[in-house]
């Protein structure tokens, strides 16, 4: 059971990465191309990508109740950045905003998550910087329809934080095995649906 569960925490943070990677590096482009234009592609995915964050995060503290002082050791003012960085995003581009609050937010958020990843691997600050180049890349692959390479972008974007993520020892971490086969029967149903749906609306877009 315990196996189960951080396969499906990697799967859901691969996926988030993945996907709100282009969200993210779309808001990275947006001083360099048409903004509307590009808004416009992005805004049908946005919600749906962030999705797979809220989802991986009701299973950090569902199943690994104690591994939150285990990633917050240390990283209280990333994950900070991360989440201010978070809300000013979501709200520029929901509420259109001005452009340069979109690219603020991704930039924040992305210049966070290289933090976070620096943090991980115990390396200095200056690997923060390949979260934004990444995202970008995948940003670029998104909004010039290159789909031969977006699967290649997807996971450049989706590795790296759950590898690094993969050499702290939960043991001891999470929750009691009662309540990981109770929280079974509640979401495993559910992740299939999400990817299956997630990743339609991605192909029939690309078409």
């Amino acid at each position: 059971m315990e196996t189960l569960w951080l396969v499906v925490l990697g799967v859901l943070t691969v996926g988030y990465f993945a996907l709100a990677g282009f969200d993210y590096g779309t808001g990275l482009l947006l001083p360099f191309r048409g903004r509307a234009e590009t808004l416009q592609r992005m805004t049908p995915f946005f919600l749906g990508n962030e999705v797979w964050l809220v989802a991986a995060v009701g299973v950090l503290f569902a199943a690994f109740p104690r591994l939150e002082g285990e990633l917050l050791s240390g990283a209280h003012s990333t994950f900070t950045l991360i989440l201010a960085g978070l809300v000013l995003f979501m709200a520029a581009v929901q509420l259109r905003l001005w452009w340069w609050l979109v690219f603020t937010g991704a930039l924040t958020v992305s210049v966070g998550w290289g933090l976070f990843l620096a943090h991980l691997v115990d390396a200095p600050w200056p690997v923060a910087l390949v979260m934004p180049v990444l995202f970008a890349a995948h940003g670029w692959v998104f909004q010039h329809r290159r789909w031969a390479l977006f699967p290649v972008t997807a996971l450049l974007c989706a590795l790296p934080i759950p590898l690094a993520f993969s050499s702290i020892d939960v043991t001891g971490l999470m929750a009691h095995p009662d309540t990981l086969s109770l929280l079974a029967w509640v979401a495993i149903p559910i992740i299939p649906l999400v990817v299956v749906l997630q990743w339609s609306t991605v192909a029939i877009s690309s078409r």
